[in-house]
């Protein structure tokens, strides 16, 4: 499992290496890069050969969540307000 971490830690940061300027700064969230580390690191040790497969089972998880705030946003429960 450690050669997974290593390999996913190694691509988020070139990632970050590629966003930096020319100064060598950069202002960054990090946020949705740790979501993507986390989701990357299951996806890679638990559905191995079928990588892909696993980043889009987390894709539509993400898709889902949202869509269901969303739609508990606009349901009426009396008192909710």
């Amino acid at each position: 499992m450690t050669p997974t971490f290593l390999k996913s830690c190694n691509d988020l940061i070139s990632n970050w290496e590629e966003m930096l300027s020319s100064n060598g700064s950069c202002e960054l969230d990090i946020w949705p890069s740790l979501q993507s580390l986390t989701s990357d690191v299951i996806a890679r040790s638990s559905f191995g050969s079928s990588y892909e497969e696993g980043r889009k089972v987390f894709q539509l998880q993400i898709e889902q969540g949202e869509l269901i705030m969303k739609n508990l946003m606009k349901s009426l429960i009396p008192l909710w307000r």
